[in-house]
């Protein structure tokens, strides 16, 4: 079990992409790094927001979207964007159509995230050509069209773009509109890793596993996956933390690998928590303990849906027999997943990332303004 279990735990990389649209795994809890707010300036910001000026709305946006000053609304959070994206302004165009995409804040409506996407496009966005790419490889809100998802990623790989660079590779790497071409995967990955983008990091390790004859690069890979996990990539925080128990030799500080595993568990990763379920059943790294071990594999298949519950079946019932009372494991696990609901692709733990979080440049302005101004 243990093995088959290592196995089956590397992602799925066909449905990362797909549930991929710029910002959809940010975590509800991420704020920004400036967290201080003046009352006075909140109400000036207000002031100005309702007058009709876009700087102000934006940052009222990210204001109700984090709780920033007011209370978390994202009803309102939609609402301020809104008004910025009517006034033709690219970033606001770009997050609506992810809340659009993924119904946060509004009713989910692929065809309105498409509309705000192409919008933004337009004005040569480069988020939004990655965001409508992934609507076209996924049929949503337009027909599939993988050659047009295709060229709106090099359009915006020629803009500097890391993650189309990452996703151009990963249309090679699986033959997404074009012929299968691990040459050409690794190639693009490894512009995206220049452009510091975690999901060609971890893409490439990825690819290097997967090229026939090559002497793995442990080393190499686990640099990449590091790079990528401080990024918050959910990703790579668990492949980091299945290398690092597979390999414990690794250089790793104390009990960092079931940390890693523990933090993409809470992110939404059910093989992570499946992992933890075969750490505590059989003593590895943590004290022996069906009973955590039952309560990880539940919350995995809780997680996981059919896949988990098809893969750890058995497992499930052979550990159910042995504790008495499984069912109250069960609502432990349930009352678990009620704390950690999220299904994220990043996770932020020092401030958000401008270049997954937009809002996030609001406040990097509004704190370059202050500094310009001497405040």
């Amino acid at each position: 079990m243990a093995s088959r279990t290592l196995l089956l735990l590397r992602s799925n990389l066909m449905s990362l992409l797909a549930a991929v649209c710029l910002l959809h795994a940010l975590d509800a809890e991420a704020k920004p790094d400036n967290q201080e707010e003046n009352p006075a300036a909140l109400a000036e910001v207000q002031t100005k927001a309702a007058q009709g000026f876009v700087k102000q709305e934006l940052e009222l946006a990210a204001d109700y979207f984090v709780g920033k000053g007011v209370p978390k609304d994202r009803a309102q959070s939609a609402y301020w964007f809104q008004k910025a994206a009517d006034q033709g302004n690219p970033a606001a165009q770009v997050y609506l159509g992810y809340m659009y995409t993924v119904g946060m804040g509004v009713s989910r409506d692929t065809a309105q995230a498409v509309g705000w996407y192409r919008r933004a496009a337009s004005s040569s966005y480069p988020e939004a050509k990655v965001c409508l790419a992934v609507l076209y490889l996924r049929g949503e809100g337009v027909e599939q069209d993988t050659q047009e998802a295709l060229r709106l990623l090099k359009s915006a790989a020629e803009k500097g773009d890391g993650r189309a660079d990452a996703y151009l590779g990963y249309a090679s790497l699986k033959g997404l509109g074009v012929p299968v071409n691990l040459a050409a995967a690794e190639a693009w990955f490894r512009i995206g890793v220049k452009q510091h983008d975690p999901e060609a990091e971890f893409f490439l390790t990825i690819a290097e596993a997967e090229e026939p004859g090559r002497v793995p690069d442990l080393a190499n890979e686990v640099k990449l996956l590091r790079l990528s996990a401080a990024s918050g990539y959910v990703p790579a925080i668990h492949r980091l933390g299945l290398q690092l128990v597979n390999h414990p030799g690794l250089p790793q500080a104390p009990q960092e690998a079931t940390g890693l595993l523990l933090s993409a568990a809470k992110a939404g990763a059910w093989q992570s928590s499946a992992l933890l379920g075969v750490l505590a059943r059989d003593g590895q790294l943590v004290s022996q303990d069906p009973r955590a071990a039952y309560r990880w594999f539940r919350i995995a298949v809780l997680q996981g849906g059919s896949p988990a519950e098809k893969f750890l079946h058995l497992e499930l019932q052979r550990l159910a027999a042995g504790i008495p009372d499984a069912g109250s494991v069960d609502q432990e696990a349930a009352v678990w997943l009620q704390t950690y609901p999220n299904h994220d692709l990043f996770v932020f733990t020092n401030g958000v990332s401008a270049k997954y979080f937009p809002i996030e440049d609001t406040y990097d302005n509004r704190a370059r303004s202050r500094i310009d101004q001497g405040g």
